[in-house]
């Protein structure tokens, strides 16, 4: 019994530090995010907030508050709620096999909520031998991604470049308005994932991250092909003289 009073003071102690901890973890995770080490919408930040959350809850053990207890309890349901919302976003996430091909491709690196909103803002169409997806020198904002077939690519009435599957189409115009450098005709039947201008540009517009990330996909892509196009013209001019 004598031991009882030392004991709780003890106790008292660890829960002040452990309450310490917590406000110095709140502070440290909100600097952390200020600066773009965590992210809001990443796992870190909504776990280092359950534990501060809780070690602050801790702390009040011995003196309870009840508007500081709410407050801590609210943080820690709303970030649960959070790390579920992640999680279902990651793995309950479904895609075609035409649109896992097109990410496999061309967005590996965009997280799957992320590819999801993108290709809700295309659809599979079907072009016949013959068709002309672009016409050079007209204005255009097709963008495409050629799931099968072949098109053939033309500037001035002679060929530059021939197009298979996985090729994207439109790149270098859309969203700037821009007539097309080239006239696009597939010379199979070819299958195209087609973006809609109005609902892409939107999304772009009120997302980063897949902002960042098509851009990106778009200039490798764009230096694939300008090198593809020049061997195709080195081999179209030695043929004559081969001949």
């Amino acid at each position: 019994m004598l031991n009882s009073p030392f004991e709780f003071t003890e106790f008292v102690e660890l829960a002040t530090m452990i309450g310490v901890a917590g406000a110095g973890l709140y502070i440290l995770n909100y600097f952390l995010l200020q600066i773009g080490i965590v992210r809001g919408n990443g796992v870190l930040y909504p776990v280092l907030v359950i534990v501060a959350a809780t070690c602050v809850l801790i702390s009040m053990v011995e003196e309870f508050n009840l508007a500081g207890s709410i407050i801590q309890m609210a943080y820690i349901a709303i970030s649960v709620i959070g790390l579920l919302r992640g999680y279902l976003s990651r793995h309950l996430i479904r895609f075609s096999a035409a649109e896992r091909q097109f990410i496999s491709h061309h967005l590996g690196s965009l997280k799957p909520h992320h590819a999801r909103k993108l290709l809700n803002t295309a659809s599979v169409q079907e072009f016949a031998k013959g068709d002309i997806l672009i016409e050079e020198a007209k204005t255009t904002d097709f963008l495409s991604y050629v799931l099968s077939g072949r098109t053939t690519i033309l500037q001035n009435g002679q060929v530059i470049n021939i197009c298979g599957s996985d090729e994207t189409l439109g790149e270098l115009t859309f969203g700037l308005g821009l007539p097309a450098t080239a006239t696009v005709i597939a010379s199979e039947p070819t299958t195209c994932l087609v973006f809609d201008n109005f609902r892409l540009s939107r999304l772009l517009r009120h997302n980063r991250h897949i902002d960042d990330a098509l851009k990106a996909a778009h200039f490798r892509h764009a230096r694939q092909k300008l090198l593809s196009s020049n061997k195709h013209t080195l081999r179209a001019q030695k043929q004559p003289v081969a001949a």
